[in-house]
């Protein structure tokens, strides 16, 4: 059995090469490190994406540790019990998916392409030849928040306490060995977050927007609480802008560091969607996916136990020689199906927020391709994320030169 270590430090650097031995070699392996199952072959993991019957999407449902962890977080947290869109299973899930599923689908989502284009360039504003910029929060960190903001239906000066008040909810939702503060402040944004929507309820007239949404499922018996307002907004507000983040991130990266497909793409612009397809299969922001067994059962001729915790490799199954020819090029010219792709999940859980994050990437790689031909990563630029559910830089400062 192949030795595996998801916390070494080379491995969070570069997981390929381990990530190929053990798909090789024990493509269904049992993790002592993560008191769990580690999933590395596509076929398997599309397998327990799509199966939301024997796999749970609730961390509580878990036998291990880590349900144990989460059940005492949440039950400390200003939400309590009230359910998440994104760890919670059906029949609850699909009506909180429900309730804003119209707000986030391919066609209207379209319509705010030229809205993104514009955000982009006044985020590029910044930079000019000859400078270099911190791209990760000069730009990648700011845009997904900016343009969730806009369809979440915020005035400007709403958008960063609503970042503040639901980054610090949603901190202790996540669990981890937290001070008592941390739980303290919590409360007392969910506090303001209850504040904020009882004034909305009272103000807000205009077009359809996702908050207006939310807020109108209330009046509607038995379809929204108060308190699911408050988690959905939480969720909404967090959920896609540190992922969709380090997608933009790793999709500068990995066209820099083969520079003729920079080239490329700066010759052929009709390449920005397989481009960012491309880099998404690449190297993936989401690195993990969790699911939970429900019941004992079978997976790649191993048993799984019931409340076992299944990790799914989204980066392995990206490589996966069996479904993508030639795995470890990297090439945007690529025909790659977006359903191959399970960085946004699959099934049920796909994520609502897909259309939109391959907008962003569309466009923020067209406009910099545009105005910064000559772009480079600058020395010593890069700092990779230290962490193991998600990839992606924390630090990557361009050469504008």
């Amino acid at each position: 059995m192949p030795l595996f270590d998801p916390f070494r430090r080379s491995y969070l650097d570069n997981p390929y090469p381990s990530l190929a031995k053990l798909r090789r070699e024990d493509p269904v392996h049992r993790s002592r490190e993560l008191e769990g199952w580690v999933v590395t072959r596509h076929a398997d993991a599309r397998e327990v994406l799509r199966d939301n019957e024997r796999f749970s999407n609730d961390p509580t449902t878990s036998t291990s540790g880590l349900g144990v962890h989460v059940a005492a977080s949440r039950r400390r947290s200003p939400l309590g019990e009230t359910p998440l869109l994104g760890s919670s299973d059906p029949p609850v899930h699909t009506r909180l998916r429900g309730i804003v599923a119209r707000q986030f689908t391919p066609r209207v989502v379209e319509e705010s392409r030229p809205r993104a284009r514009a955000l982009i360039e006044e985020l590029l504003d910044g930079g000019r030849v000859g400078d270099e910029i911190e791209f990760m929060g000069a730009v990648a960190q700011q845009l997904p928040v900016l343009i969730i903001g806009e369809l979440l239906g915020l005035e400007p000066d709403e958008r960063g306490p609503l970042r503040e008040w639901t980054r610090a909810v949603m901190r202790v939702i996540g669990g981890g060995e937290l001070p008592p503060s941390a739980y303290r402040e919590a409360e007392a944004a969910a506090a303001q977050l209850r504040a904020f929507l009882d004034e909305y309820r009272e103000r807000r007239d205009g077009p359809p927007t996702v908050l207006s949404a939310l807020v109108a499922a209330e009046r509607e018996e038995e379809r929204l609480s108060t308190e699911e307002t408050v988690s959905l907004l939480t969720f909404l507000y967090m959920a896609g802008g540190g992922p969709t983040a380090l997608m933009l991130g790793n999709a500068l990266l990995a066209l820099l560091n083969h520079r003729e497909q920079w080239e490329l793409l700066r010759e052929r612009p009709e390449l920005a969607r397989s481009a960012v397809v491309e880099t998404l299969r690449w190297d993936s922001a989401t690195h993990l996916l969790l699911r939970f067994a429900t019941e004992e059962l079978t997976l790649g001729r191993r048993t799984i136990g019931g409340g076992d915790t299944v990790f799914v490799n989204v980066c392995a199954a990206h490589r996966d020689p069996e479904v993508f020819e030639d795995p470890d090029r990297f090439d945007i010219t690529r025909q790659t199906e977006t359903g191959s792709i399970l960085a946004f999940g699959i099934g049920p859980h796909f994520c609502l927020g897909q259309p939109l994050a391959l907008i962003q990437g569309e466009e923020l790689l067209l406009a910099l391709v545009e105005r910064f031909p000559t772009a480079s990563i600058a020395r010593n630029g890069v700092d990779q994320l230290q962490e193991l559910l998600l990839r992606g830089p924390s630090r990557l400062c361009l050469d504008l030169a």
